[in-house]
Protein backbone atom coordinates (compact mmCIF):
# COMPACT_ATOMS: atom_id res chain seq x y z
CA UNK A 1 0.00 0.00 0.00
CA UNK A 2 2.04 3.10 -1.19
CA UNK A 3 0.54 6.81 -0.17
CA UNK A 4 1.54 9.22 -2.92
CA UNK A 5 2.63 13.18 -2.06
CA UNK A 6 2.35 16.76 -3.04
CA UNK A 7 4.79 19.40 -2.51
CA UNK A 8 3.63 22.78 -3.03
CA UNK A 9 6.98 25.21 -1.99
CA UNK A 10 8.75 28.10 -3.01
CA UNK A 11 11.88 27.13 -1.62
CA UNK A 12 13.97 24.42 -4.00
CA UNK A 13 15.55 23.34 -0.90
CA UNK A 14 13.00 22.79 1.46
CA UNK A 15 11.27 20.78 -2.04
CA UNK A 16 14.35 18.79 -2.06
CA UNK A 17 15.03 18.14 1.46
CA UNK A 18 11.28 16.88 2.44
CA UNK A 19 11.25 14.79 -1.26
CA UNK A 20 14.47 13.41 0.08
CA UNK A 21 12.73 12.07 3.82
CA UNK A 22 9.74 10.62 1.91
CA UNK A 23 12.10 8.60 -0.75
CA UNK A 24 14.91 7.71 2.49
CA UNK A 25 11.87 6.65 4.68
CA UNK A 26 9.98 4.86 2.08
CA UNK A 27 6.65 6.48 3.42
CA UNK A 28 5.32 6.75 -0.42
CA UNK A 29 6.02 8.04 -3.72
CA UNK A 30 6.21 12.16 -4.70
CA UNK A 31 3.86 12.99 -7.78
CA UNK A 32 3.96 16.08 -7.87
CA UNK A 33 5.61 19.39 -6.89
CA UNK A 34 4.46 23.22 -7.07
CA UNK A 35 6.69 25.86 -6.52
CA UNK A 36 4.03 28.62 -5.71
CA UNK A 37 0.36 29.49 -5.80
CA UNK A 38 0.10 31.04 -9.55
CA UNK A 39 -2.12 29.30 -12.35
CA UNK A 40 -4.14 26.44 -12.08
CA UNK A 41 -2.72 25.07 -8.70
CA UNK A 42 -5.98 23.62 -7.42
CA UNK A 43 -6.92 22.35 -10.40
CA UNK A 44 -3.62 20.60 -10.27
CA UNK A 45 -4.07 19.17 -7.23
CA UNK A 46 -6.97 17.93 -7.61
CA UNK A 47 -5.95 16.22 -11.12
CA UNK A 48 -3.46 14.23 -9.13
CA UNK A 49 -5.26 14.04 -5.97
CA UNK A 50 -2.56 13.12 -3.67
CA UNK A 51 -2.97 11.16 -0.17
CA UNK A 52 -0.56 14.22 1.42
CA UNK A 53 -0.22 17.58 0.24
CA UNK A 54 2.97 19.51 1.88
CA UNK A 55 1.82 23.02 1.37
CA UNK A 56 3.88 26.00 2.72
CA UNK A 57 2.12 28.81 4.15
CA UNK A 58 3.53 32.23 2.60
CA UNK A 59 4.00 31.62 -1.53
CA UNK A 60 3.80 33.88 -4.55
CA UNK A 61 0.60 34.16 -5.69
CA UNK A 62 -2.67 32.09 -3.60
CA UNK A 63 -0.80 31.79 0.08
CA UNK A 64 -1.27 28.19 1.67
CA UNK A 65 -4.74 28.88 3.73
CA UNK A 66 -6.35 29.87 1.07
CA UNK A 67 -5.40 26.63 -1.36
CA UNK A 68 -6.31 24.68 1.72
CA UNK A 69 -9.92 26.68 1.60
CA UNK A 70 -10.63 26.07 -2.04
CA UNK A 71 -9.44 22.07 -1.89
CA UNK A 72 -11.83 21.52 0.96
CA UNK A 73 -14.54 23.31 -0.80
CA UNK A 74 -13.53 21.27 -3.80
CA UNK A 75 -14.02 17.85 -1.60
CA UNK A 76 -10.55 17.11 -1.76
CA UNK A 77 -9.86 14.33 0.74
CA UNK A 78 -6.35 14.10 1.28
CA UNK A 79 -4.52 14.88 4.46
CA UNK A 80 -2.85 18.44 4.65
CA UNK A 81 0.13 19.63 6.31
CA UNK A 82 1.35 22.99 6.68
CA UNK A 83 5.19 24.72 7.10
CA UNK A 84 5.56 27.51 7.71
CA UNK A 85 8.27 29.68 9.85
CA UNK A 86 5.59 31.84 10.81
CA UNK A 87 4.45 31.38 14.68
CA UNK A 88 1.85 33.25 15.15
CA UNK A 89 -1.32 31.73 17.14
CA UNK A 90 -3.56 33.38 14.98
CA UNK A 91 -2.02 32.41 11.76
CA UNK A 92 -1.56 28.77 13.48
CA UNK A 93 -5.16 28.54 14.02
CA UNK A 94 -6.33 29.94 10.54
CA UNK A 95 -4.55 27.16 9.22
CA UNK A 96 -5.98 24.39 11.50
CA UNK A 97 -9.66 26.14 10.95
CA UNK A 98 -9.26 26.14 7.54
CA UNK A 99 -8.48 21.93 7.29
CA UNK A 100 -5.02 21.19 7.33
CA UNK A 101 -4.00 18.08 9.79
CA UNK A 102 -0.86 19.25 11.04
CA UNK A 103 1.58 22.33 11.32
CA UNK A 104 5.43 22.01 10.89
CA UNK A 105 7.72 24.94 11.49
CA UNK A 106 10.34 25.75 9.80
CA UNK A 107 13.36 25.23 9.46
CA UNK A 108 12.40 21.41 8.66
CA UNK A 109 13.75 19.23 11.44
CA UNK A 110 13.71 15.71 9.86
CA UNK A 111 12.50 14.16 12.90
CA UNK A 112 9.83 16.15 13.13
CA UNK A 113 8.65 15.52 9.50
CA UNK A 114 8.91 11.42 9.75
CA UNK A 115 7.24 11.85 13.10
CA UNK A 116 4.38 13.60 11.48
CA UNK A 117 4.28 12.09 8.08
CA UNK A 118 3.89 8.30 9.66
CA UNK A 119 0.93 9.35 12.22
CA UNK A 120 -0.66 11.08 8.98
CA UNK A 121 -0.26 7.59 7.16
CA UNK A 122 -1.40 5.42 10.02
CA UNK A 123 -4.82 7.44 9.94
CA UNK A 124 -4.74 6.69 6.31
CA UNK A 125 -4.45 3.02 6.84
CA UNK A 126 -6.86 3.00 8.97
CA UNK A 127 -9.04 4.87 7.25
CA UNK A 128 -8.59 2.33 4.33
CA UNK A 129 -9.08 -0.28 6.63
CA UNK A 130 -12.25 1.16 7.53
CA UNK A 131 -13.45 1.40 4.32
CA UNK A 132 -12.90 -2.12 3.26
CA UNK A 133 -14.48 -3.60 6.31
CA UNK A 134 -17.85 -1.40 5.56
CA UNK A 135 -17.73 -2.53 1.93
CA UNK A 136 -17.00 -6.09 2.99
CA UNK A 137 -20.06 -5.96 5.61
CA UNK A 138 -22.34 -4.55 3.15
CA UNK A 139 -21.33 -7.68 0.46
CA UNK A 140 -22.18 -10.04 3.84
CA UNK A 141 -25.12 -8.10 4.46
CA UNK A 142 -26.60 -8.24 0.68
CA UNK A 143 -25.55 -12.22 0.97
CA UNK A 144 -27.60 -12.98 4.34
CA UNK A 145 -30.44 -11.19 2.70
CA UNK A 146 -30.14 -13.14 -0.39
CA UNK A 147 -30.02 -16.13 2.26
CA UNK A 148 -32.68 -15.23 4.29
CA UNK A 149 -35.55 -14.16 1.24
CA UNK A 150 -34.27 -17.96 -0.36
CA UNK A 151 -35.20 -19.43 2.93
CA UNK A 152 -38.27 -17.39 4.16
CA UNK A 153 -40.53 -19.73 6.05
CA UNK A 154 -37.95 -21.97 6.63
CA UNK A 155 -37.49 -20.80 10.26
CA UNK A 156 -39.26 -19.97 13.00
CA UNK A 157 -38.49 -16.35 14.61
CA UNK A 158 -36.57 -16.14 17.77
CA UNK A 159 -38.27 -16.42 21.44
CA UNK A 160 -38.30 -13.74 23.77
CA UNK A 161 -35.63 -15.55 25.59
CA UNK A 162 -33.58 -15.82 23.33
CA UNK A 163 -33.40 -12.57 22.39
CA UNK A 164 -32.92 -11.53 25.63
CA UNK A 165 -29.75 -13.89 25.94
CA UNK A 166 -28.40 -12.29 22.49
CA UNK A 167 -29.03 -8.99 22.89
CA UNK A 168 -26.84 -9.27 26.96
CA UNK A 169 -24.09 -11.20 24.89
CA UNK A 170 -23.90 -8.70 22.65
CA UNK A 171 -23.75 -6.11 25.12
CA UNK A 172 -20.96 -7.45 27.02
CA UNK A 173 -18.82 -7.66 24.05
CA UNK A 174 -19.42 -4.19 23.75
CA UNK A 175 -18.68 -3.58 27.63
CA UNK A 176 -21.32 -2.90 28.98
CA UNK A 177 -21.60 -5.88 31.45
CA UNK A 178 -23.35 -4.29 34.63
CA UNK A 179 -23.97 -1.04 33.61
CA UNK A 180 -27.30 0.38 34.14
CA UNK A 181 -28.16 1.29 30.18
CA UNK A 182 -27.98 -2.00 29.09
CA UNK A 183 -31.08 -3.38 31.05
CA UNK A 184 -32.67 -0.68 29.17
CA UNK A 185 -31.93 -1.46 25.74
CA UNK A 186 -32.56 -4.74 26.64
CA UNK A 187 -35.76 -3.58 27.07
CA UNK A 188 -36.18 -1.95 23.60
CA UNK A 189 -35.06 -4.59 21.96
CA UNK A 190 -37.67 -7.06 23.32
CA UNK A 191 -40.23 -4.36 22.40
CA UNK A 192 -39.20 -3.94 18.78
CA UNK A 193 -39.15 -7.66 19.24
CA UNK A 194 -42.99 -7.88 19.81
CA UNK A 195 -43.85 -5.25 17.68
CA UNK A 196 -46.00 -7.16 15.05
CA UNK A 197 -43.85 -5.18 11.54
CA UNK A 198 -40.50 -4.34 13.19
CA UNK A 199 -39.22 -3.44 9.98
CA UNK A 200 -41.83 -1.27 8.83
CA UNK A 201 -42.03 0.24 12.76
CA UNK A 202 -37.77 0.73 12.75
CA UNK A 203 -38.35 2.73 9.28
CA UNK A 204 -41.07 4.88 10.44
CA UNK A 205 -40.58 5.73 13.91
CA UNK A 206 -38.84 9.50 14.40
CA UNK A 207 -38.62 10.11 17.95
CA UNK A 208 -36.58 7.88 20.54
CA UNK A 209 -38.94 8.77 23.31
CA UNK A 210 -41.33 6.42 21.49
CA UNK A 211 -39.22 3.71 22.47
CA UNK A 212 -38.51 5.30 26.07
CA UNK A 213 -42.13 5.52 26.75
CA UNK A 214 -43.13 1.92 26.06
CA UNK A 215 -40.13 0.71 28.04
CA UNK A 216 -40.98 2.74 30.75
CA UNK A 217 -44.93 1.40 30.61
CA UNK A 218 -43.54 -1.87 30.19
CA UNK A 219 -41.90 -1.21 33.94
CA UNK A 220 -44.69 0.43 35.69
CA UNK A 221 -46.87 -2.61 34.09
CA UNK A 222 -44.56 -5.19 35.42
CA UNK A 223 -41.59 -3.94 38.00
CA UNK A 224 -43.83 -1.05 39.74
CA UNK A 225 -40.36 0.68 38.97
CA UNK A 226 -40.74 4.33 39.20
CA UNK A 227 -38.84 5.42 36.33
CA UNK A 228 -39.47 8.25 34.01
CA UNK A 229 -38.60 8.90 30.27
CA UNK A 230 -35.90 11.39 30.92
CA UNK A 231 -34.07 8.88 33.52
CA UNK A 232 -34.28 5.86 30.91
CA UNK A 233 -33.09 8.16 28.00
CA UNK A 234 -30.01 9.20 29.95
CA UNK A 235 -29.00 6.18 30.86
CA UNK A 236 -29.47 4.50 27.41
CA UNK A 237 -27.05 7.57 26.43
CA UNK A 238 -24.02 6.86 28.99
CA UNK A 239 -24.69 3.52 27.37
CA UNK A 240 -23.89 4.15 24.07
CA UNK A 241 -21.17 6.15 24.71
CA UNK A 242 -19.50 3.77 27.04
CA UNK A 243 -19.93 1.68 24.42
CA UNK A 244 -18.33 3.66 21.69
CA UNK A 245 -15.73 4.08 24.21
CA UNK A 246 -14.95 0.25 24.37
CA UNK A 247 -14.86 -0.07 20.90
CA UNK A 248 -12.83 2.73 19.90
CA UNK A 249 -9.84 1.39 22.66
CA UNK A 250 -9.71 -1.75 21.17
CA UNK A 251 -9.68 -0.86 17.92
CA UNK A 252 -6.59 1.65 18.74
CA UNK A 253 -4.57 -1.47 20.32
CA UNK A 254 -5.17 -3.65 17.13
CA UNK A 255 -7.43 -2.70 14.07
CA UNK A 256 -8.03 -6.33 13.59
CA UNK A 257 -9.78 -7.33 16.76
CA UNK A 258 -12.82 -8.82 16.06
CA UNK A 259 -14.93 -6.39 17.98
CA UNK A 260 -13.81 -3.68 16.63
CA UNK A 261 -14.27 -5.35 13.35
CA UNK A 262 -17.65 -6.97 13.81
CA UNK A 263 -19.72 -3.76 15.89
CA UNK A 264 -17.52 -0.92 15.05
CA UNK A 265 -19.01 0.02 11.65
CA UNK A 266 -22.23 -0.69 12.01
CA UNK A 267 -23.25 0.46 15.67
CA UNK A 268 -21.32 4.00 15.28
CA UNK A 269 -20.43 6.62 12.79
CA UNK A 270 -17.86 6.22 10.85
CA UNK A 271 -16.31 9.46 11.29
CA UNK A 272 -17.43 9.95 15.45
CA UNK A 273 -15.61 6.31 15.86
CA UNK A 274 -12.46 7.90 14.41
CA UNK A 275 -12.52 11.24 16.01
CA UNK A 276 -13.11 9.27 19.42
CA UNK A 277 -10.31 7.12 18.76
CA UNK A 278 -8.07 9.86 17.71
CA UNK A 279 -9.37 11.78 21.41
CA UNK A 280 -8.14 8.50 23.44
CA UNK A 281 -5.11 8.06 21.69
CA UNK A 282 -4.09 12.17 22.61
CA UNK A 283 -5.77 11.32 25.68
CA UNK A 284 -7.76 14.42 25.88
CA UNK A 285 -9.16 15.23 28.85
CA UNK A 286 -12.70 17.83 29.31
CA UNK A 287 -15.86 16.79 27.43
CA UNK A 288 -16.03 14.79 24.50
CA UNK A 289 -16.41 16.24 21.36
CA UNK A 290 -17.72 12.91 19.74
CA UNK A 291 -21.27 12.44 19.37
CA UNK A 292 -23.44 9.03 19.44
CA UNK A 293 -26.17 8.28 17.20
CA UNK A 294 -28.75 6.60 19.40
CA UNK A 295 -31.25 5.20 16.86
CA UNK A 296 -28.17 4.01 14.82
CA UNK A 297 -26.95 1.89 17.98
CA UNK A 298 -30.64 0.55 18.59
CA UNK A 299 -31.21 -0.48 15.02
CA UNK A 300 -27.85 -2.08 14.14
CA UNK A 301 -28.22 -4.15 17.67
CA UNK A 302 -31.43 -5.17 16.51
CA UNK A 303 -30.67 -6.61 13.10
CA UNK A 304 -27.30 -8.23 14.95
CA UNK A 305 -29.66 -9.91 17.25
CA UNK A 306 -31.83 -10.98 14.42
CA UNK A 307 -29.40 -12.57 12.49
Amino acid sequence: MEFTFFILEDDPACRRILGRIIEDERLGEVIGELSDGHGNVIGTIMYHQPDILIVDLLMPGKDGIEIVEQLRIRNYRGKIVMISQVEKKEMVAQAYAAGIEFYINKPINRIEVISVLNNILERLRMERSFEQMRDSLAVLDKVGSLRRGLKTGATKPPDQGTVKERAREILTDLGLIGEPGSHDLVQIILFLHAVPDTEKYLGEYRHLKDLYRAVRDKYLREDDRKSDVRAIEQRVRRAVKQAMDHVAALGIEDYNNPIFERYGPKFFDFNELRLKMKELEQQKQGPAKTRVNIKQFINALYWEIKK
